[in-house]
């Protein structure tokens, strides 16, 4: 699905490669500058948007590398014996169903957000890059499982062990402490994962074995992760001064130690 594509054979990949290497010098040295002006066990929204913004980076240009990228910007979102298939409408609506239940109602249910301000006009943006970086990241372990010349089933397998193993490790060691604020309750997190997490990629996974629909699987992670940005209430970039707090644990804290 994602290995015809020939790098550097568009006239719009040089220039975004230029871009992304120009946009990732400039993150690192304010990231740089500011670690060494700031104290190190202090969450940081100005930092957290820096370190999101070289991941977000980082994810588009390991999608352009394998292929999703490109196959994402030539293909459309569905084919057009897909749309008039009573089949096709039924699982994608269903996908998308679970996906909003599974955030929208259990995620959000174990989730706090401290009492932090929301603001939509930078939650919305930061939700939906989000979501673009961490679909296409996943769909690129599928191309890289895929190139090995063993089919969907496959790659599908090896996306959800690989990928979902990454990300969790990902999440628990960097993400959720350096770039996400504070929103876990620990009595709730199997809960999420089980009700939220692992019906999302599962059957998003199931869904691009049966239909090969990649836009499918990249928006439902945009759906998931713009509802957790707005749940958790993340943080804008400005404000630093009364946004920064002690450094927190991942896995959250203990409802009864919550305020």
């Amino acid at each position: 699905m994602f290995a015809e594509h020939t790098w550097l054979s568009a006239s719009w990949e040089r220039p975004l490669l230029i871009v992304a290497t120009i946009a990732f010098v400039v993150l690192s040295i304010t990231l740089r500058r500011l670690n060494r002006k700031r104290p190190t066990d202090i969450y940081d929204p100005q930092r957290a948007w820096l370190r999101a913004g070289q991941y977000f980076i980082t994810c588009f240009v390991v999608s352009w590398a394998t292929g999703v990228l490109p196959t994402l910007l030539t293909t459309p979102f569905a084919r057009p014996d897909q749309t008039s298939d009573a089949m096709w409408l039924l699982a994608t609506v269903g996908l998308f169903a679970i996906v909003l239940l599974g955030y929208g109602i259990v995620w959000r249910g174990g989730t706090v957000s401290h009492s932090r301000p929301l603001f939509l006009i930078t939650v919305i943006p930061f939700g939906i890059l989000w979501g673009l970086s961490a679909g296409q990241l996943l769909l690129s372990v599928w191309a890289l499982v895929e190139m090995t010349g063993l089919g969907p089933i496959a790659a599908a397998i090896g996306t959800y062990l690989g990928g979902g193993m990454l990300n969790s490790l990902w999440h628990s060691k960097y993400w959720d402490i350096r770039v996400s604020p504070d929103h876990n309750i620990l009595e709730t997190n199997t809960r999420k994962i089980i009700l939220a997490h692992t019906p999302n990629l599962t059957l998003c996974l199931v869904h691009m074995v049966v239909f090969a629909n990649p836009h499918v699987f990249v928006l439902a992670q945009v759906s998931a992760l713009t509802i957790s940005t707005w749940v958790m209430h993340f943080p804008p970039f400005w404000g630093t001064a009364a946004a920064m707090v002690q450094q927190h644990k991942p896995e959250g804290r203990p409802r009864a130690d919550l305020p």
